[in-house]
């Protein structure tokens, strides 16, 4: 026995004594736990968009809010998510297909998700958008940066930036600009909704899911017997108030990563003023060991180091095409098995029910390509910057994820049949071919390879 890890057991449980102090108290008393969660996240972001100490150094920065991120999500964010992610299923027992059905409905129609409501939030505003608006984004993006709009929007859209201004595309890198950057990256996603059709309104679709569990919830409190009932309305208590909590560690992260970004930013606008730079943008091409040394080697050639990299970047972006799903410690590529699967048939896992048909589409990026109504999105994997493109799609198909990941949380949310986990798929499917997908089961089959829209 390793006695010297042994001796780290109780300081690490030391450590970790917020977190299990606020499990225990989630689990006692859920609406006083969730007041308490409410109230420190809102506290942590308010910190971050308002009350930051931009005179700090960059590393120092770094470090005090690292800290205080990690100790949020640890001891705040933590609990909550594996609150809201208990099975209802082990409240029913062994019960009967429909009973569990009955159990699963309960985990959707949550309220609280960040993900989910900004999406809606998008929606909302697409609506009031003018038919016009959506063929001069540049026009709107200027009447938004002159208050020119109206006002119902015009409030609708500072309330979505103060909500989500820090999130956007390619979120996790730090050089990806935000909402609050540039207003025609939420414009762009607003572009591609549908609005006038009530059958892809997220909204409709999540008030009929909010709906259905609270339905679900009554049907199986008169089913079940006295000690099966109170251990599902613990749960039930659970999810209603934590279920929405799955993002909330990578939302703090994202805001993190924002709140780095603008005191890089303020790096980069010296770095200009002093001749080093270029661009501001440029900055993001540096390391932070690099503009560590620039501040004390003005000698340091910033402009080189930036150049060389991109140039590195531009040929790496072009050779790698797309990455491994698993690479292990010794650098191997793990693939799964493959799998005699009937011509013509993929298999996943499912991770939201239903069966639909439509033609595929298949992005690369959130970017590529309109995504029209009833088309069956195809992808490698999905963040946040993709959700406004799930309003029109009719299902989505992902090669990586699993049943908490960003595209299965939000298809369940908006109602739409989900399967990921298929290797390859996007190689394997072409633009236009119908198929029908099966979330249920967790299948996605080729009906025709020829194109559909034709």
């Amino acid at each position: 026995m390793n006695l010297g890890l042994l001796g780290r057991v109780p300081r690490s449980l030391w450590r970790m004594r917020g977190f299990f102090g606020n499990m225990l108290r989630t689990i006692v008393s859920p609406e006083r736990a969730h007041r308490r969660y409410r109230g420190r996240i809102d506290a942590f972001e308010a910190e971050l968009r308002e009350q930051l100490d931009g005179g700090l150094p960059l590393d120092e920065f770094r470090r005090t809010y690292g800290a205080r991120l990690a100790s949020e999500i640890f001891d705040v964010a933590m609990p909550a998510f594996i609150a809201g992610i208990l099975p209802p299923g082990l409240a029913v027992g062994s019960a009967s297909a429909e009973t569990l059905a009955l159990a699963e409905k309960l985990t959707v129609g949550a309220s609280d998700n960040v993900v989910v409501e900004m999406g809606l939030a998008l929606h909302r505003m697409a609506v009031m958008l003018e038919p016009s608006d959506r063929d001069d984004l540049e026009g709107v993006a200027e009447r938004i940066e002159q208050r020119a709009m109206p006002p119902a929007f015009m409030r609708a859209w500072d309330d979505f930036q103060g909500r989500f201004g820090w999130r956007g595309p390619m979120e996790t890198d730090v050089a990806s600009p935000r909402y609050a950057d540039d207003p025609r990256l939420a414009l762009r996603q607003m572009s591609c909704m549908s609005v006038d059709d009530e059958l892809y309104d997220p909204g409709v679709a999540h008030r009929r899911l909010a709906d259905e569990r609270r339905e679900s919830y009554e049907r199986l409190t008169r089913t079940l017997g006295p000690l099966r009932r109170a251990l599902l309305r613990r749960t039930y208590r659970l999810i209603s108030r934590f279920r929405g909590a799955r993002d909330t560690p990578k939302h703090l992260v994202v805001l993190f990563n924002y709140a780095v970004r603008k005191r890089v930013l303020v790096e980069g606008e010296r770095l200009v003023r002093e001749g080093r730079l270029d661009a501001v943008e440029d900055v993001f091409a540096l390391t932070f060991d690099e503009l560590r040394t620039a501040a004390a080697d003005d000698m340091l050639d910033l402009r080189q180091a930036s150049a060389e990299r991109r140039r590195f970047h531009g040929r790496l972006a072009a050779q790698v095409t797309r990455f491994p799903a698993v690479i292990d410690s010794r650098g191997r590529i793990l693939r799964p098995p493959p799998r005699a699967d009937t011509p013509g048939l993929h298999r996943g896992m499912p991770v939201s029910p239903g069966v639909v048909r439509g033609p595929v589409k298949i992005l690369h990026s959130p970017h590529e390509k309109r995504v029209e109504k009833g088309d069956v999105l195809v992808a490698y994997t999905t963040d946040p910057g993709w959700t406004p493109l799930f309003v029109n799609a009719a299902a989505i198909v992902l090669e990586v994820g699993g049943a908490l990941q960003h595209g299965a949380v939000v298809a369940r949310e908006y109602g739409k049949p989900c399967v990921v986990g298929i290797d390859q798929v996007v190689a394997t499917l072409t633009d236009g071919a119908l198929v029908e997908v099966d979330g249920t089961m967790g299948t996605v089959r080729l009906l025709s390879a020829m194109d559909s829209r034709d």
